[in-house]
This record gives C-alpha cells, structure tokens and sequence, in this order.
C-alpha cells in the first residue's frame, strides 16, 4: 500500500507543524545548533541536565554521540521525521532521562523492525513485529501518542501486554527456589564481610577513633579505593533497606548520628543519617541498625577521607581563583609537600602545584617536561636528537609551556595515566603537543564541569558535589588506566558498585575474585534490600515500620521482599489467631458463622465455596483465586471487599475492637517518632493508617448497632465509603453511606501536635473521631 492514507496525511501535517517550531536546546556533536537532518543531537534542558538521542538504522549498533555516520547510517526521512516529532514530545514530559530515552529508543526499534509506514502496515504486520521484538517497555507510549494525534487507525493498534512468569505463578519447590534467588548468598556475605575487615580495618586505638595513623597507607590519595568504596555501599545496604545505587550515592559527607531515648526507665539509642529521599520523598533522617553502626561509622570515616582529594579538586575548578586555603578545606598536605612548596594560602595555586599539595607526586621525582624555552628549565638531553627539558612541578609559573609526547614518562607522570596514542592526547592534553600551565588548567577546568553536576543516573536528584559523600577521582576507582585530575560522575557510581559485586559481560574482576574467593560469589545490590526486608521480618519488626524502613507507601509491596513461602505465612497467622483458645472454642465460633455462612449463600444463590474467617467469612473463591489481600490489620481480613460479617457476633466484635486499640497505639507511635514531621512516607502511611483505622471504628459500631437485626451480613465497599447490609430472611439489601473524618486535616492536627510541648488537645483533635488511645 503506497499510497498515501488520511493517517500518513496526518503525520506530514504534524512533523509540518513541529518543524515550524526553533529546536531550542539541541546541539550537534560539533556544539553548532541542531537541524532535523542531524543523525546525532544533543538535548540540554532548563535545568543543565543533558540527554543524547541518536536517529540512526540498525548499521551501527553500538554507535553513540561521538560515532561518525555516513548516508547508509540514516533512517528513510519520513520516519527520521516522525521519530524526531515524537522526541519533541517526550522530551517535555516530567519523567527521568531514563524513560525518555527508553521510549524513544523503542519507538525507533520497532521502526527499524517494521521497515515501512505504521499507518500503512497491516495489524498483523505491526504485532508480529512487536512479537519479535525482545523489549517492549514503554512501547506503548509510541502507540498512544500515534492514536492521540490520528496518525494511526484505532484498528490496528497492537497487542502490547506480555506475559512474564513471576514467583507467584509458581508453587511449591519452584516458588521457594524463586523466591530464595532474591536472597544474597550467606557465604557471599561472609567473603564480604571479610573483605570489609581487610578493605576497611578497625581503629588501632578505638578510644579515640579521630586517630587514624594506621590507615596512613590506606587512605594515601594515590592508592586505589575501590574495593573501600564497594565495602562502604555494602554496608550502607546492609544497615537500612535502601535503593542503592538511587539513595545511597547521593549522600553528603556525615557520620552516624545517635539519638537516645529513655524507655521504661532504660536508655535506648537509636541510629540515623541524613538521607536523600528516592521516588517522591522529601530527605529524612534514616534509622540505621544498630547491629551496623560501629562498622557502617568506621566505613563513612574513611570514606570521607579518602575522598577528600576530590571534593579539593571540585572546589578549585569550581573557582580557581580561591584562595588555597579555602581549595583546601578540611585536607592537610603533608609537612614534606608544604616545605618544598611552601604556598602562600592567602592566594590562589595552579593545578599542577594543587595536585602536588594532594599528595599526587609522591612517589615520583616531582619533574614536569617543558620547552627549551621556558625560564628555569633544566637540560636534560641524553640524545642530541631528542632534546629533554624539565622543570620542578614546585617552580611552575601559569605561562610556563609544557611539552607533551607521546609515550614520554614525563606526560605519563603528570597525569597520572599512560600518553601512548592521540587518543590519550586528545583526552588528557586536548591534543596539543605544547600548552602553558593555566591552558592545561582550563582543559581540565572545562572536562570536569559535566562530572560536578551531582545529578545521579536517572537525573532525577542531585547532591553539591563538593559535599558529597562519595567523591573520587578516576584514578581511585576504575581499574584500568586514569588520571587523577577526573572525577568521577555521580551517575556513574551505581555502575561502579554494580560491576563490582556481581559478574558481567566485561569479564572485570569481581570484588571477590580480587580477594580470592570463589569466582561463583555474587551479589546484586537489589539482593540486599531483599535480604535487609526479610532480616528485619525474621527479627519479629511489624510490617508496617518495615514499610516505612524502606520508604514504601504501601504495606503490600513490602511483601514482595519478606521471603516466606505461604505455609509458614498461614501458620505464623494462625498461631496468632488461635494460640490462647482451646480447639472446643475455635469449633464453636466457626460453627456460628458457617450457619451464617450457609444462609447467605442460600439468599444470594452463591454457587461458590466460600471461607470462614477470624471474623466472618469470605466469599471469595479461594480454590480458584488466591488471596492477594494484604492490611496493616491484626484481623487479617477486615476491610476486604470480599469478607462478610455477622452483626452482633460477639467474638468477631471483640477481636475487632481488639484490633481498633492496637491501631490507635499504631497511629500515635508514628505520630511521635522523631522524623514524623520530615519524613513524607511516614505521612502518607500515617494519613492511609487514619483513614482505615476510621473505617474500622464504623464497621465495629454498625455491627454493634442494636437497630440491625441479629445474624444480618454487613460487608463493607472500602472504595466507596458503603456498608452493604443484607436480611437474610427477607433477602433484601441495604446501603449504609459513611461519613468520616478527612484525613488530610487529622494528619495536619498530627503535624501541629508534634510541634507543640503540651499537645494533649492536638492528640483530642486528631484522635477524637477514634476515641482516646
């Protein structure tokens, strides 16, 4: 079909449309302004946060920004147009860098894959593409913005659901082996833990833990960190279930922080950070356990040790033009390096000389290559032919010129990577075979502004890099040849930490096989927020906190991370239910609301099996359906669209009301915790919490209600704020509307009490619809 259709009409009309608009914020890889012809495109926004798209055919797969496309590189220009409309598009929407670039790239995939027009393309030449295709993850934003804008008939919009097989599809030996692969290896975690005792040491003196003379190799700047630098992430991970590579990089230089607590006459201590909050949340003070606390301060001790060079270097490109001893902040140069120096820290300092401060050179004679040309020099020609002059880093003035060749050991010393190629040239000394001291400087001024933007991966947060936790140069972390005047992007360190702990594609060495272990050891940093959750359900802490733990806003996903098979999940349930009853009692209670249960089948014609429960039954057919229903309730069941309950069932109406006093103990707990009034989760669980807890209270008295025949079946529509009543004998069914208290306001009453020193009538205001805790 070539000839042209209403929809492709209506896709030149579109691309007609944005092409009138000017492509503010792209540039070409050149730096010049961008054109819709431009195969490559840079695009920067408001914010300094850059984004590369590529609009290339599938002849260079592994291309990026800086690759060289010919004309056989190009999409056909209609969907070079039309992918680059859709780019428009996306790029004004407020999500990550991540999901822009997911849902483009797919986009141009599934182009490349159908090789014609969509709107041209039969339905089952579009879903067999999409079949084909092994990621369709945000696919469907394509598909969307194509039906939006008429640019394809609604009858050939595709098939985009696909099914993966999760643990929950499982049963089982299989769904316990599944759901054991979430958990790190316990001999990984010991290998580990060992390398952080090698890695990290304890104090020699730890009375006083600022003496740190042992560490004196350790922490030397030219000695590798990297295996520090995974043992500090690792703790941090093992302390608190956080999402490493989103939270953890984007921590500012601190200790742990403690705050006592006195508690029945005894002194409780708890532990904390200050922490950047992920997916929503504001920063928070993040409980640490205590059983990490000594090694997790040991290793941010050290930590901010050793990046303390880095967070130097970010201060001077920042403003080259401070004085030394504001570069120099919190780090002391050596007495031998101040003496051979002897800097004046009223004013500023070159680079070169900086970095000699830092330790750089240490191990070197300390001698830069320059021109014959420049005053000071000393001739050092062994070959008539290769004249070498040189000139003691100490002495180097701004207009001093260095000399740069490849593979001299002079190049190789000053930036401490080996000058091999004209690829290490154009990298280190922008090309040039001669260049004064302050163009150097500025060269290594301009590389690293992009590294200093602080923003992590998804550039969704950002943290000052000079304050970060987390700042190292290249040559600190990478395992290949770097210089030490880079720095190392924020975005890049979750990568880093990534690669080191579990095996890749690269082949790189694995922090255990550095150390000599098993090359089977492996670890995933989404493994130890599995096994903190789970850790912390062995040790007896409520769901509830777990979900604040880990900065969820719903119990339910928690359960996803707490690694138990459903067997022992019913017998933890049932111990608690029935642990003080007698077998006679439970039998006499089941006995009450299976004939309930029987006539309400019997009323409603219910053909399905239904199920008793601790305080009613549930009509839900659990043989075919399992019960994916989860409360921060002890009454597992109540509030579920599917349970029943009797009116005036004393039993179930006691173990209610039961549950109502522990809630309300639940909510007041929260609503005094130390971070309530900063910590966002805690707020949203505590306004959800309220709202349920409300809805509890309105259940307990509508069963109690003396106006309700006795054995009626009252159920309650949580979305719709409903209590449905049904008269079994009359078969008739009636609706109950509830009116209950906003949540949002007894959540702004909790906020105001926490700010007031006698707040006995906040607590009323906010818990007065409850009752008194």
């Amino acid at each position: 079909m070539n000839t042209l259709n209403r929809y492709i009409t209506n896709q030149h009309a579109y691309i007609a449309e944005k092409k009138k608009q000017p492509l503010l914020g792209f540039t070409a890889p050149s730096g010049k302004q961008a054109a819709w012809e431009d195969i490559a495109v840079t695009f920067t926004s408001n914010k300094g946060i850059s984004i590369n798209l590529l609009f290339h055919n599938d002849n260079q797969p592994r291309a990026n920004i800086n690759s060289t496309f010919s004309d056989k590189d190009r999409l056909d220009e209609h969907t070079h147009y039309l992918l680059f409309a859709f780019a428009l598009d996306v790029l004004k929407e407020n999500i990550s860098n991540n999901n822009k670039r997911n849902k483009i790239t797919n986009a141009k995939k599934f182009l490349i894959a159908l090789s014609e027009n969509v709107a041209s393309s039969s339905l089952d030449e579009i879903q067999n593409t999409i079949d084909e295709m092994k990621n369709i993850h945000s696919l469907s934003a394509f598909f969307e913005w194509l039906k939006a804008h008429k640019m394809l008939p609604v009858s050939q919009f595709p098939n985009l659901t696909r099914e993966y097989k999760a643990t929950r599809d499982k049963s089982g030996d299989d769904a316990i082996e599944a759901e054991n692969s979430k958990l790190p290896d316990e001999k990984a975690l010991l290998a580990l833990g060992a390398i952080f005792y090698d890695a990290i040491p304890p104090y020699h003196d730890i009375k006083n833990k600022e003496n740190t003379n042992s560490w004196a190799a350790l922490i030397h700047p030219t000695t590798s960190q990297l295996d520090s630098y995974v043992c500090t992430m690792s703790a941090l991970a093992m302390s608190s279930p956080n999402r490493a590579a989103a939270e953890q990089v984007l921590l500012t230089k601190q200790r742990v922080k403690a705050h006592n607590e006195v508690v029945n006459n005894n002194i409780n201590t708890v532990y904390y950070l200050n922490w950047r909050g992920s997916k929503g949340y504001k920063d928070y003070q993040n409980h640490i356990n205590a059983e990490m606390a000594e090694s997790l301060d040991r290793a941010l001790h050290y930590t901010a040790l050793v990046t303390e060079p880095a967070r130097v270097l970010a201060r001077f490109y920042q403003n080259p033009n401070l004085s030394l001893k504001k570069v120099l902040g919190e780090f002391k140069p050596s007495a031998k390096n101040l003496d051979a120096l002897k800097p004046n820290d009223s004013k500023p300092t070159n680079l070169i000389q900086l970095v000699f401060l830092l330790g750089f050179y240490d191990d070197s004679d300390g001698y830069a290559r320059v021109t014959c040309d420049t005053k000071g020099a000393i001739d050092t020609t062994k070959n008539k032919g290769f004249p070498v002059f040189i000139k003691h880093i100490t002495k180097l003035l701004p207009f001093d010129k260095l000399e740069i060749k490849s593979q001299c050991p002079y190049a190789s010393l000053l930036v401490g990577a080996s000058v091999s190629g004209k690829s290490q040239l154009s990298k280190y000394f922008n090309g040039q075979t001669e260049m004064t001291v302050a163009e150097f400087q500025n060269h290594y001024i301009t590389i690293n502004q992009q590294a200093m933007s602080g923003y992590n991966k998804a550039k969704t947060k950002r943290v000052d890099y000079e304050q970060a936790l987390f700042t190292y140069t290249e040559k600190q972390v990478s395992t290949q040849q770097a210089s030490h005047f880079l720095l190392v992007p924020i975005e890049s360190l979750g990568a880093f930490f990534d690669r080191n702990i579990k095996k890749c594609k690269n082949n790189c060495a694995t922090i255990f096989e550095r150390h000599s272990f098993s090359t089977g050891f492996e670890i995933t940093p989404h493994q130890f927020r599995h096994w903190q959750n789970n850790y912390l359900a062995k040790k007896g802490l409520p769901h509830l906190l777990i979900t604040m733990l880990s900065g969820r806003k719903k119990p339910e996903q928690t359960l996803t991370y707490i690694h138990t098979a459903d067997a022992q999940n019913a017998s933890v349930i049932s111990d608690i239910l029935y642990e003080k009853e007698t077998e006679e009692e439970v039998q006499d209670k089941v006995g009450k609301r299976l004939q309930s249960k029987a006539q309400y089948d019997d009323a409603t014609d219910n053909l399905s099996p239904t199920f008793v429960s601790e305080v009613g039954f549930c009509t839900q057919d659990l043989t075919l359906t399992p019960c994916t229903y989860m409360t921060e309730f002890e009454t597992q069941c109540t509030l579920c669209s599917s349970s029943c309950h009797i009116a005036h069932d004393k039993d179930a109406i006691e173990l209610l009301n039961k549950d109502l006093t522990i809630q309300k103990h639940n909510l007041k707990q929260v609503q005094e915790a130390i971070n309530f009034a900063t910590s966002e989760g805690m707020q949203q669980w505590y306004e959800t919490h309220y709202q349920n807890t409300c809805m509890l209270k309105s259940l307990i008295e509508v069963l109690s209600d003396d106006s309700i025949k006795e054995g009626t079946i009252v159920r309650f529509l949580t979305r719709s704020n409903v209590m449905r009543i049904t008269d079994l004998e009359t078969k008739t069914v009636t609706e109950h509307k509830l009116s209950l208290p906003d949540a949002k306001e007894a959540l702004q009453a909790a906020l105001a009490a926490t700010t007031q020193t006698n707040n006995d009538s906040a607590k009323d205001n906010f818990l007065g619809f409850l009752g008194s805790v």
